[in-house]
């Protein structure tokens, strides 16, 4: 963990700008290690100004986050794991709801929460059985290909600011259910979008050889990073 550390530097967020929902599994997320990640200022003017343009030109699509396998849960090629919204998508998604009403959205308009520097992350839920799924996934966010079957409680680099099973968080900006098997969506500070990091939503159990993890595992990629706004 000390190797990807420097990736992410400690200066906490003010949570009072994000406007977070009701938390509802965030709080049975463990950490051995807690960092905070580097955070700017939201976005300024210019780039609210061009979020809102692009809204207006047609509806956004969010940015996916690619499903990479693991032991116990194989993948097809280009799947997706979940959906990323960052603070510009936010503003274009609500740009367009707002240009379908006849109300075009003003960068006035624009609160503090929809531009911070905050980005979501809504996770697809790791392939259990809803029967069986023993509450909430737990969530992790690791350097790529970190185990987390094993070592309690988890580490992750950074927890979320907070976490919830409720797609209502996407609706308040306008965006729809991305998944139909949505997990959960987790907010964190907009540095942790860097490359070779891995978002895990798992579940727990034990497979033919010991500890073993159901997970929904979806990674950053640095090249895909360079066309995000």
């Amino acid at each position: 963990m000390s190797v990807a550390a420097p990736a992410v530097a400690a200066v906490m967020v003010v949570v009072l700008i994000i406007e977070p929902p009701a938390l509802l599994p965030g709080e049975r997320i463990p950490t051995l290690r807690v960092l905070t990640a580097r955070t700017g200022a939201g976005l300024d003017a210019e780039q609210m100004g061009a979020a809102i343009a692009w809204g207006q030109r047609g509806e956004p699509e969010p940015y996916v986050l690619n499903r990479v396998p693991s032991t116990r849960t194989p993948v097809d090629e280009g799947e997706a794991a979940g959906a990323v919204y960052t603070p510009f998508l936010r503003i274009a998604w609500v740009a367009h709801a707002r240009e379908q009403s006849g109300r075009p959205l003003t960068i006035e308009e624009v609160p503090n929460w929809l531009a911070a520097p905050v980005v979501y992350v809504a996770l697809r839920a790791p392939p259990v059985a809803r029967a069986d799924a023993p509450g909430p996934p737990w969530l992790a966010f690791v350097p790529a290909d970190t185990a987390t079957c094993c070592l309690d409680p988890q580490p992750t680099l950074v927890r979320p600011l907070w976490v919830t099973d409720d797609p209502a968080v996407l609706a308040r900006f306008g965006a729809p259910v991305p998944f139909s098997d949505l997990g959960l969506v987790a907010a964190y500070p907009i540095d942790v979008l860097r490359g070779g990091f891995d978002f895990v939503a798992f579940y727990r159990g034990r497979g033919p050889d010991g500890p073993a993890s159901i997970e929904m595992r979806g990674r950053l990629d640095a090249s895909e990073l360079e066309r995000w706004r």
